[in-house]
């Protein structure tokens, strides 16, 4: 199958769930170039690398830190610095033929371009709804501010109302809640004798987000902050440029990082796992939060998931999400049990196609979605599986 039935779902309940994916080219990978010395055939990622270290155990600590010190700079560091601001062209009049900083502008523009149109084509498909039922979960695995940052900029281009509700309430301070995701924004008429919804996309973030703040017992939010959490320290700089070296070398093993000499003294471990413990995010080791708050929010929107896709008529949209979240695709696999609900695989090529088919094969309310040797990137995505103008052409 290489579309959805947009015709046939738009009035059943809403659930979309995206991955690292939708951000390629915005921010690195976990994906690896070095080689498992145990098994070269085998991908490796930073969450792969991460549990081998950690099983090492103690003689390989040093090991362990310099990794997620390299994970912070090179992979959360620009995710929290992110802002719409950042993608210009830079080469304006560039007149170098394949300039790779034009290039680099171009893959970033084109990235948010098509968050812009997902979003879009997620608004008009739920204007097409009942009054009254025009909501929708956007569920994310991303940290990154991609969907809150273009939503907003759609919002003030005054084109497209719509609502997203990100589970905050407050003015000055906003603080997150699970139970902010129940409210639904209403508009009347002047003198009340009318009411009528907007479009609501609800926003969650399964796996934290870049913007959160932990405030004693309670997470704030903030997109407009981008102030670094954790400093790596001078010492760990020259480590950092091997370590490099050695990740993005397609002939090194893992045997090759475990030979490196590093050597950090106590205090320097110690004061980077005091400040990285503190990061809202999801850990890529067995994928936890270190902080009990963020936990606990983890687990109430893995409830949330959990009861959308229970419900009657429920859909669930998946692109870019591989499910290395053993939770999720693990709850994905006991909601299946729900005859009534129906999912929508994308999968990015042949290989992720089977892959998906061990994971769900033999269920009959999941289709994957796969278009041979094309890949189904973002743009595919948008223009071939999920494009609101493809609902007004099958009602035609």
């Amino acid at each position: 199958m290489a579309s959805i039935p947009l015709n046939k779902i738009y009035q059943h309940k809403l659930n979309f769930l995206i991955g690292a994916g939708a951000s390629s080219g915005l921010f690195p990978t976990l994906w690896l170039a070095v080689k498992d010395s145990d098994n070269p055939a085998k991908e490796e990622t930073i969450e792969t690398l991460a549990t081998k270290l950690n099983q090492l155990g103690d003689p390989y600590k040093h090991h362990h830190t310099l990794l997620f010190m390299y994970y912070y700079q090179n992979i959360i560091e620009p995710v929290c610095k992110f802002q719409l601001s950042d993608i210009k062209n830079t080469h304006e009049n560039c007149e170098i033929v394949n300039c790779n900083v034009c290039e680099k502008d171009e893959i970033k523009k084109k990235a948010i371009d098509n968050y812009e149109v997902f979003i879009d084509s997620i608004v008009r498909l739920l204007q097409q709804k009942s009054n009254f039922e025009r909501r929708c979960n956007l569920f994310t695995t991303n940290y990154d501010g991609c969907v809150p940052l273009v939503a907003d900029k759609l919002i003030k281009k005054g084109n497209l109302e719509f609502y997203i509700n990100d589970g905050t309430s407050g003015f000055l301070d906003r603080t997150l809640a699970a139970r902010n995701f129940n409210t639904y924004l209403c508009q009347s008429g002047v003198f009340g004798r009318n009411s009528s919804d907007i479009p609501q996309i609800n926003f969650i973030n399964l796996h934290g987000s870049a913007y959160w703040r932990k405030s004693e017992d309670v997470i704030k939010v903030d997109y407009k902050s981008d102030e670094p959490n954790v400093q790596i320290p001078a010492e760990a700089n020259d480590w950092l440029k091997r370590l490099d070296v050695i990740l993005n070398d397609d002939e090194k093993t893992t045997n090759d990082i475990l030979e490196l000499g590093v050597e950090f003294t106590d205090k320097t471990i110690d004061d980077f796992w005091g400040a990285y413990k503190k990061l809202p995010i999801v850990n890529p080791t067995k994928w936890k939060f270190h902080e009990t708050v963020f936990e606990e929010h983890y687990y109430q929107m893995l409830r949330l998931l959990s009861y959308s896709l229970e419900e009657p008529n429920s859909i669930l949209i998946s692109f870019a999400f591989s499910f290395a979240d053993e939770h999720i695709l693990n709850l994905i696999k006991r909601s299946l049990s729900n005859h009534k609900l129906q999912v929508f695989v994308c999968c990015f090529n042949e290989k992720e196609h089977q892959t998906m088919q061990g994971y769900f094969g033999g269920y009959k309310n999941i289709t994957l979605i796969e278009f041979g040797d094309e890949r189904l990137d973002f743009t595919k995505f948008n223009t071939d599986v999920f494009n609101g103008d493809l609902l007004r052409e099958e009602e035609k």
